[in-house]
């Protein structure tokens, strides 16, 4: 009766944990998704344009695995919003649990412990999902394996098995390199659990579909090099490029039956199993949350929230993040300055922030991979033509993506080459999520006054070099060749200013602001202030201001800056981060301790 009892409450616990399992998964992933992660889906979104045209599709139907990434794309599109994005890849993840649990319960009977090694490869794509490089089409390609497989191994009708693993090459054609964990996962399986001479002839015939697939999509089809057909979407012609948590769920899956049949083999008494089985599933759970903690980088996070920022123009946004969390990245600096150039007060604010990288964070390199990045700086000073060939280059190097189309569309406009616009506007207005972004500038094509009528286009054509020059390697001499092209360029002016402050050559810029009231300045900046005080006590020589003034208390602060200088100068161990709490938004500090 005590037996029969104890019995009973197992089987009811077991119940109970193949609802909580899933339900666990849901909710971790969901939660980690959106709450703490859901700038990738931004990333993602952004790395590609998925078109509904029939020219879009071509780019993906001429090569094995191009479907797969195609319908990857098309549910990435929804990817803007963070809530649709967690939504489908907990989905996904669960999916994929309920898909191995089904498949271990047919290789055998003990479903409990089954869970468990489904828990683990569910969990092992979570932690992959949170990759910014993981798309979608890598989670569908893991689906349609399991999904496949389970077909496979699902009938006892010898036909209908040979008719679904003759259909190999199909499968092949949508998944590209899926495939080859498929086949070494069905050999695995074969060998192990066919009986009879199937267990050698099933090997056999796939290996002969994988050798006629093969020249057929080499040769015959398709002309693909190898490293195309065995290396898109999953690289395996170069394993060095394989991600750990990628090549461990890959390995993971393909010896799935090997481990079922192993726990088949073990005699572990039930008493013990009652114990052992819950255990290990929390020992899971438990590393897996450790895992997700431990992956989680706010500071990539932030630089992320910060880019999409950069996205929607919002640079009050920018520059409040930066402030209040700041990141001593290039990246998040760079945007900082962007953000203050684009609201008139680079010169005003930008040691509100760190500035730990010099000048080399007012402007990124034009090489290959900053080109999403360093396109902003262009377009930004009024370097349009510098910024729409930089566009381009990366509508070259990576393909269609929302940032490079909008920036070739503004830049385009600003021009008057309205026939490119227009081609531009029409993809975009192919697409889900900025169909009405197009059709406001589609307003805007062949009418001019319309263009100079827009507040931020008219500000560029407002800013453009006056004449024309090459763009030299040195972006310190395009700035100082824009303004002299234009005079009036007061976002180059800033940004020449800045670059002598974060140079430290304060004395050049005090000679420069004489010139400032004849630029139409009522009042010197207050960073641009702080070097001429400075410059004034160290030369004891009050310089030109051009007819501008200083603030009343501008000198007292320089005082009181000196005399908290001198009250921790006997202290070098609190000197430098008291002087950061107290004086750390003003150049004095930048100039003094940096």
């Amino acid at each position: 009766m005590i037996k029969e009892k104890i019995r009973y409450d197992y089987i009811k616990a077991d119940k109970i944990t193949a609802v909580i399992l899933p339900a666990f998964l849901f909710a971790v992933s969901f939660i980690y998704l959106y709450f703490l992660r859901n700038s990738l889906f931004f990333y993602q979104e952004g790395t590609s344009l998925f078109i509904c045209s029939d020219e879009y599709l071509q780019k993906f139907i001429n090569k094995p695995g191009g479907l797969l990434e195609y319908t990857g794309n098309f549910l990435m599109q929804g990817y803007f919003s963070p809530l649709y994005g967690a939504s489908v890849l907990t989905l996904i993840n669960v999916i994929f649990y309920f898909l191995i649990v089904r498949t271990g319960k047919i290789l055998t009977g003990k479903i409990s412990i089954v869970r468990l090694f489904a828990l683990l490869p569910a969990f092992t794509l979570l932690l992959l999902q949170t990759g910014y490089e993981h798309f979608m089409h890598y989670n569908l390609g893991f689906i349609l394996i399991s999904c496949y497989f389970l077909l496979c191994i699902s009938s006892k009708n010898r036909h209908l098995q040979l008719i679904l693993i003759s259909i190999l090459p199909a499968f092949y054609y949508v998944t590209g390199s899926f495939a080859i964990i498929f086949a070494c996962l069905y050999i695995c399986w074969s060998v192990l659990y066919e009986k009879g001479v199937y267990r050698s002839l099933m090997p056999a015939l796939i290996l002969l579909i994988c050798t006629i697939t093969w020249f057929l999509f080499k040769e015959v089809l398709f002309y693909q090099p190898v490293e195309k057909l065995t290396g898109y979407p999953l690289p395996f012609n170069d394993l060095k490029r394989f991600n750990g948590l990628l090549l461990f769920l890959s390995l993971y899956i393909i010896l799935y039956p090997l481990l079922i049949k192993i726990i088949d083999k073990l005699k572990v008494r039930e008493k013990i199993s009652r114990v052992l089985v819950p255990s290990l599933q929390t020992t899971v759970v438990i590393m897996i949350i450790i895992s997700l903690i431990k992956l989680y980088n706010p500071d990539l996070v932030r630089i992320m929230q910060l880019e999409k920022m950069v996205a929607l123009q919002d640079w009050d946004g920018i520059i409040r993040q930066q402030e209040r969390f700041p990141v001593a990245n290039i990246f998040a600096q760079y945007y900082y300055n962007l953000a203050l150039t684009e609201k008139g007060i680079l010169c005003e604010r930008m040691f509100h922030a760190p500035q730990d990288f010099g000048p080399n964070s007012l402007c990124l390199p034009r090489l290959n991979e900053y080109y999403n990045r360093s396109v902003h700086f262009y377009y930004t000073i009024g370097l349009i033509n510098a910024a729409r060939h930089i566009a381009y280059e990366s509508m070259i190097a990576y393909g269609y993506r929302p940032g490079n189309i909008k920036i070739l569309i503004k830049t385009e406009l600003i021009n008057g080459n309205f026939r490119v616009a227009e081609k531009y506007i029409n993809d975009l207005k192919r697409t889900l999520h900025y169909r009405k972004w197009a059709e406001k500038y589609e307003k805007m094509l062949y009418k001019p006054e319309t263009v100079l009528a827009d507040k931020e286009l008219a500000q560029k054509i407002m800013i453009l070099p006056g004449t024309d020059f090459f763009i030299r390697p040195d972006d310190r001499e395009n700035i100082n060749l824009l303004f002299l092209s234009n005079p009036v360029n007061f976002k180059a002016f800033e940004y020449r200013m800045a670059w002598m402050l974060l140079e430290k050559d304060y004395k050049t810029v005090v000679n420069e602001i004489r010139m400032m009231k004849m630029l139409g300045y009522k009042i010197i900046p207050r960073h641009l202030e702080e070097a001429v005080v400075g410059f004034t006590n160290i030369t004891k020589i009050f310089p030109d201001l051009g007819g501008l003034s200083l603030r009343a208390d501008a000198e007292n602060d320089f005082f009181e800056y000196g005399s908290a200088y001198n009250l921790y100068s006997n202290r070098k161990e609190l000197l430098s981060e008291e002087m950061k709490r107290l004086w750390g938004k003003t150049y004095w500090y930048y100039l003094q301790f940096k």
